[in-house]
């Protein structure tokens, strides 16, 4: 028998409001039912993952962070030999003129995959932070215990979480990589223009500088366009989709 695709449905569509449903003690206990131990068992193994999947993004980030800043540590070197070995002359500007675009390549892709490796970090931890109210919930006793922050509406949970100040931003792993991509793409376009002898030092100096500072603005804007699209249910959707379970089908299903 051929599976029929109009009967899938997903169980969810995106919420209007990405708080859960809050009950008083009393209430959750009479839901729950004689499914409280599974359902406690499977929020701290939920919890826990969800600690692992921070812990992994944090470790992706100083990966990358770190597998970029060595490639541009070692170029360097490469060019400081270039460099000597040929006066800093046309070998110099052709090593250069190749090397560099290859390392821009490498700073803005990594930029970006730390931008979403930040997001996913902020999505895992209010995940986190659900669970803890049902815990809560579950036995107010905690309540003394545990450090939550309660504010007056969805709006300003959002904003404080995804919206810290320009500076807040710069000191973030993403914002140290723009930084040096900022200075790489500027020494890159100062190379340019005095290979083809466009203007005297201090012009190339200053076109140079010019494109860095571009280049960190348009990074710092893209940073920040990133956190005010940040929706809570549209993070790692493959995971939080669940399907009904294909009860009606079982049930054609003629017995054997």
């Amino acid at each position: 028998m051929s599976a029929n695709h109009d009967d899938l449905h997903v169980r969810h569509s995106p919420p209007t409001s990405t708080e859960p449903p809050r009950f008083d003690h009393a209430e959750l206990a009479e839901i729950l039912s004689g499914r409280l131990a599974p359902a406690a068992t499977f929020a701290t193994t939920e919890h826990f993952n969800l600690q692992t999947a921070r812990a992994i993004t944090v470790a992706e980030s100083n990966g990358r962070a770190s597998i970029y800043l060595a490639a541009v540590s070692t170029n360097l070197i490469a060019l400081a030999f270039i460099g000597q070995t040929s006066r800093l002359g046309a070998a110099f500007h052709a090593f250069a003129l190749i090397l560099l675009p290859v390392l821009t390549f490498i700073g803005v892709t990594t930029f970006e995959r730390l931008v979403q490796s930040s997001i996913e970090d902020i999505a895992y931890a209010r995940r986190i932070g659900v669970l803890r109210g049902f815990y809560v919930d579950l036995t107010p006793e905690l309540e003394p215990y545990l450090a939550l922050a309660k504010p007056t509406s969805e709006h300003h949970v959002t904003r404080a979480i995804v919206s810290p100040g320009g500076w807040q931003l710069t000191l973030t792993t993403a914002g140290m990589v723009a930084v040096v991509n900022s200075a790489v793409i500027g020494s890159f376009a100062g190379l340019l223009l005095q290979t083809l002898g466009v203007g005297s030092l201090a012009v190339t100096l200053t076109a140079g500088a010019m494109v860095g500072a571009t280049a960190l603005l348009i990074q710092h804007r893209r940073h920040r366009l990133v956190l005010d699209a940040y929706r809570p249910d549209a993070i790692d959707r493959a995971a939080i989709l669940v399907t009904e379970p294909q009860r009606a089908e079982r049930e054609r299903v003629p017995a054997s």
